[in-house]
């Protein structure tokens, strides 16, 4: 079995991480918004996944933890999604997307 260096063993965690939290975040999402959610096909929880990873990205950790994901409205997910045109594994969002996801989860009261 191949060595793995700190540096590597480090992203690796780092991404576990990431990806519990933004999956704990649209359990949350999930809950709020209902049975609405189900109009939501696989590719958009997808898609609604990996750009809320790449805003983990830059929301600190603990003001992320005190976002009410629970009242995001459908609305909301919807504004989010818009901003995913193009995005797929390997090629994230724009910076300014992420900037205008980021607005959009530390508004929600």
């Amino acid at each position: 079995m191949p060595e793995v260096t700190q540096a590597e063993l480090g992203r690796r965690l780092y991404h576990v991480h990431r990806g519990k939290t933004v999956e704990s975040s649209m359990k949350l999402m999930q809950q709020g918004i209902g049975a609405d959610w189900k109009s939501l096909s696989e590719a958009d929880i997808m898609l609604l996944s990996h750009l809320l990873q790449c805003t983990w990205n830059k929301i600190d950790q603990k003001v992320w933890d005190k976002i009410p994901f629970m009242n995001l409205s459908m609305e909301s997910v919807r504004k989010i999604l818009s901003y995913g045109d193009g995005v797929r594994p390997g090629k994230n969002p724009s910076p300014e997307a992420v900037e205008e996801i980021r607005k959009i989860l530390l508004a929600i009261r």
